[in-house]
């Protein structure tokens, strides 16, 4: 997955979703979006961020641990880069 991550100025973090064609079909693409407003449920980041995830196929067949762990891993490289 790709990761864009910019300060919003407002008190909540937002996310926003780019699910091409190119992951497949309806079905595939709806799948991996909701998988990624799981990652962004669970994994509460600072307020104030637009988080834009763009998935990359495969990415609906991957375990969800390690879409986690790698979602994760992205944001604290934000936080170090701020």
């Amino acid at each position: 997955m790709t990761l864009f991550v910019l300060p919003n100025d407002l008190e909540v973090s937002r996310l926003g979703i780019i699910a091409t064609r190119r992951l497949g079909g309806a079905t595939r693409r709806n799948r991996s979006k909701r998988l990624v407003r799981e990652l962004f449920r669970l994994n509460k980041s600072r307020s104030g961020l637009d988080i834009v995830v763009m998935p990359r196929p495969g990415f609906s067949d991957a375990p969800f641990a390690s879409l986690e762990a790698d979602y994760r891993t992205a944001l604290r490289r934000h936080e170090r880069h701020r």
